[in-house]
């Protein structure tokens, strides 16, 4: 495939979304920066012309960024091929701060040549974002898009997986509050490193599904659904399931061998944390607008609730890590890419 043709499947398989009716510009929304892309051919004579225009059109985003949820704006023009000439900022672009237009408002400029696949930056500008520098290597170099192999939503029908994984905490919780042997339940089937030590493995997997109370229950059943209603959309009922439960047994075994070995750990939490994981990556690839997540929120929300569980009492925070480790190992295994 020739260069522009390949650019231009890199940038969509990777989330990007062409403005219409100008050839070779992008935009990606990832809360709270809208990226916007012109790529110009520095064989054509009217590049300058071609990007002024971009400017302008950057400039008139700004007044639309709420509407994409957004707080700042980031256009990246990047010139291709330009042989024996570097950006003249000052030539370019006229009537703005070529770099800046605004404290929300960035302008980057790239140089990039197919032939040593590198991109040049202006001086003081990032020379990655999105991994953008990647794609133009990519395609230089003729690579075909990778996909990940997903099923398609369209055929997918209700998230039957996520609605029976939280009718069977409830239906435990149930039991577990107004059976006698309640608590007897929770010492049996909970995961400790004494039952682990006395050969009791099933506990990694029962533990999941027990919970300390409706709170509890509660603050896992919201994530759950924002987490896993979309990646089992995503995934596929089957897929989905099998990635929970072994972020769940990852959690445990996280727990067990490098916890202090005192106590009883229930929950969730690991196998959600799980998800998180996996969307966090799957949304680093094809960005929130196919995931209907914010990237940079879910990694706020990983780092904090990580971070909290450090200082908060009764929070098996090893299970925490554990899942959302063995998450994102686990899509890498059962979503292998292929090439378009």
């Amino acid at each position: 495939m020739a260069f522009w043709e390949t650019i231009d499947a890199q940038m969509r398989n990777t989330g990007f979304r062409p403005v219409n009716n100008k050839p070779n510009w992008y935009w990606r929304a990832e809360n709270p920066v809208l990226y916007l892309v012109c790529l110009l051919d520095g064989k054509e004579e009217d590049w300058r012309e071609e990007n002024m225009t971009f400017a302008g059109f950057a400039k008139s985003m700004e007044k639309r960024l709420e509407e994409f949820f957004c707080t700042r704006l980031v256009a990246l023009s990047v010139l291709v091929d330009k042989e024996g000439e570097k950006w003249a900022v000052d030539t370019v672009e006229t009537g703005d701060n070529a770099h800046t237009y605004e404290e929300k408002h960035h302008r980057v400029f790239w140089q990039f040549s197919t032939e040593t696949c590198k991109v040049e930056a202006e001086k003081g500008q990032p020379d990655k974002i999105l991994g953008i520098e990647k794609l133009l290597a990519a395609a230089a170099l003729g690579k075909a898009p990778e996909v990940l192999v997903l099923r398609d939503t369209a055929e997918q029908k209700k998230p039957v997986a996520t609605a029976v994984i939280f009718l069977l905490c409830a239906v435990l919780l149930l039991v577990t509050t107004f059976s006698p042997r309640g608590y007897e339940i929770i010492l049996n089937y909970g995961l400790s490193a004494e039952g682990i030590d006395r050969g009791e493995y099933y506990r990694f997997l029962t533990s999941m599904f027990l919970h300390s109370g409706w709170m509890h229950l509660a603050s896992n059943t919201v994530y759950l659904y924002y987490f896993g209603v979309r990646s089992e959309k995503l995934m596929g009922t089957g897929k989905f399931l099998l990635l929970y439960l072994v972020s769940g047994i990852c959690g445990g075994l996280l727990s067990v061998f490098l916890g202090d070995g005192y106590g009883v750990s229930i929950g969730a939490s690991g196998a959600i944390y799980g998800l998180l994981g996996a969307m966090l990556l799957l949304t680093k690839k094809r960005g929130s607008r196919y995931t209907g997540m914010s990237y940079s929120t879910m990694l706020l929300l990983a780092a904090t609730a990580i971070c909290l569980g450090f200082f908060e009492p009764n929070v098996d925070n090893l299970g925490h890590i554990g899942g959302f480790l063995g998450g994102m190992a686990g899509f890498f295994l059962l979503f292998p890419r292929k090439k378009a």
